[in-house]
């Protein structure tokens, strides 16, 4: 006689009990939660980075350094963060940026020396001068624990103090930024463009390189790069005079508006690029032929004004 067997009740047709199906299935869903969790916080920590995504990191020393400084005579303004970066979020950065007028700069960096914040400090400090002259200088302050007992100066390059002093005797009303690029050259960077066009402005800078290599406390060999939207030179020892007398005459007698010629290879040739009237090509190009200087063997290439 054939005997009919039923499924046992709280089971499938298939004789499997449900909540083996049903835990399953939780643990494929967790897994697929996890798994989605995973991938947008990796996505997120990713744009922070390629986004160098701040998060502050607040310090009652940094704090203390910056009422300090805040409190000395000439400072304006003072500005500061603290702050750490994904993936580490770790080894806190310190910046101060400091506006100052000439007379309270060495207070500034006096106070900067003597510090007893431990961490290095990125600083920007931007200086007023009698003149008008605007100078922005940056450099950074190495860690209590890189120097041990010694000073911890912030490290520009150059002598800040002399240079400052020097652009307020030689550049009034200038917004200039000095800078070390490499070891062998002083760069004099336009901070704000000037409204009118033209380089004109900028000329004091090539007439004074010699000075301004000095007061920065630098070899008498050094090469002043001045770089700015209208004027890229660079002012070779000893061709100052020459140079200044070329961008005069190509100013004031064939409307050159922009002169860049550094001798550095801008897109695998180094050349000379003036923006001129047209008729005055020929003309300038001799110009630049004869003037003996670094520049002179180089291709003269004219753009569109």
């Amino acid at each position: 006689m054939a005997t009919t067997l039923t499924p046992e009740k709280g089971t499938e047709p298939d004789g499997r009990r449900p909540h083996r199906k049903t835990a399953a299935r939780v643990r494929v869903t967790v897994l697929v939660v996890a798994l989605v969790g995973l991938v947008l916080a990796a996505l997120v920590l990713f744009a922070w980075m390629v986004n160098e995504e701040h998060f502050e990191r607040p310090s009652a020393e940094f704090d203390e350094l910056a009422s300090t400084i805040d409190s000395l005579p000439g400072v304006e303004a003072v500005e500061k963060e603290r702050w750490v970066e994904a993936p580490t979020f770790a080894n806190p950065t310190s910046w101060m940026a400091v506006t100052v007028d000439q007379a309270g700069l060495p207070g500034v960096l006096d106070a900067a020396c003597a510090t007893g914040y431990p961490d290095a400090v990125m600083w920007s400090l931007h200086v007023r001068t009698p003149s008008g002259a605007d100078v922005s200088v940056h450099g950074d302050s190495p860690s209590r624990s890189a120097v041990g007992s010694g000073a911890r100066c912030p490290d520009f390059g150059f002598d800040a103090v002399e240079v400052v002093d020097e652009l307020d005797r030689v550049a009034p009303g200038l917004a200039v930024q000095p800078a070390r690029w490499d070891a062998t050259r002083f760069a004099l960077v336009e901070g704000e463009e000037a409204p009118s066009a033209g380089f004109t402005h900028l000329l004091p800078l090539v007439a004074h390189a010699e000075d301004l290599v000095a007061a920065a406390g630098l070899d008498a060999g050094t090469v002043v790069e001045i770089n700015s939207s209208s004027l890229g030179v660079a002012v070779q020892p000893d061709e100052s005079d020459r140079l200044l007398a070329l961008l005069t005459e190509l100013a004031d007698e064939h409307a050159v508006s922009s002169f860049w010629a550094d001798g550095r290879e801008t897109n695998t040739q180094a050349r000379v690029q003036i923006v001129a009237p047209e008729p005055q090509h020929d003309a300038i190009e001799e110009l630049v032929r004869e003037s003996d200087l670094d520049i002179a063997d180089l291709p003269v290439r004219f753009l569109e004004q």
